[in-house]
């Protein structure tokens, strides 16, 4: 008897917990819908070739005018847009930054906005290279594998001879990591062995 008054509380809540649901679905598309005008700051991505990477872009964020729907724009705080660079070799450019070559992801459909600031960037592009190293621990102890490979810009890369991990652990596994963010290391974690 208890069993049943229960199952029959449960079911006619049902109706109203879809209806709640489905009406603050309505409130937020009917507040979001409005169309309006903000300056928006966004932070640069510069897409490059595959052998290339971006060691320095100046200045790294932009500004843009940007007309849409609110709930367009709330999506945009967390997106990052991105700048083709169309250069295939090493070296300093200026890259001069107009709506056509400013790309936010298709399913936006980003369509009116002006860039306020800056006119232009300018980036540095460096050899995207890769190579193992040696993991160097103290004496008598040995990790597995006994190297690394590491990936970044050439200028940087050059000259690593060897890598440490972060700490030598109380367990039998460690991290490496290294504090460039341009740089990649493989594997991250590696084993000790005494």
């Amino acid at each position: 008897m208890a069993l049943m008054q229960f199952y029959n509380r449960i079911r006619n809540l049902a109706p109203l917990i879809i209806s709640l649901s489905l009406g603050t679905a309505f409130w937020f598309y009917a507040k979001t819908d409005s169309v309006i005008t903000t300056y928006m700051k966004f932070p640069i991505k510069v897409e490059t070739s595959r052998n290339l990477i971006v060691t320095t872009i100046s200045p790294d964020s932009l500004t843009l005018r940007v007309t849409g729907k609110l709930r367009l724009q709330q999506i945009l705080q967390n997106t990052v847009p991105r700048i083709k660079a169309s250069y295939n070799h090493t070296g300093m450019f200026t890259i001069a930054l107009e709506e056509n070559s400013l790309r936010f992801p298709v399913w936006l459909r980003v369509k009116e906005f002006d860039i306020i600031e800056p006119d232009s960037i300018k980036i540095h592009l460096d050899s995207l290279i890769q190579k193992k190293i040696p993991v160097i621990l103290i004496e008598g102890l040995h990790s597995s594998p006994g190297e690394v490979t590491i990936k970044g810009p050439r200028s940087i890369i050059e000259n690593i001879s060897y890598i440490s991990p972060d700490s030598i652990p109380k367990g039998n596994i460690t991290t490496i990591t290294i504090v460039d963010k341009l740089i990649e290391v493989k594997p991250r974690r590696i084993r000790i062995k005494r």
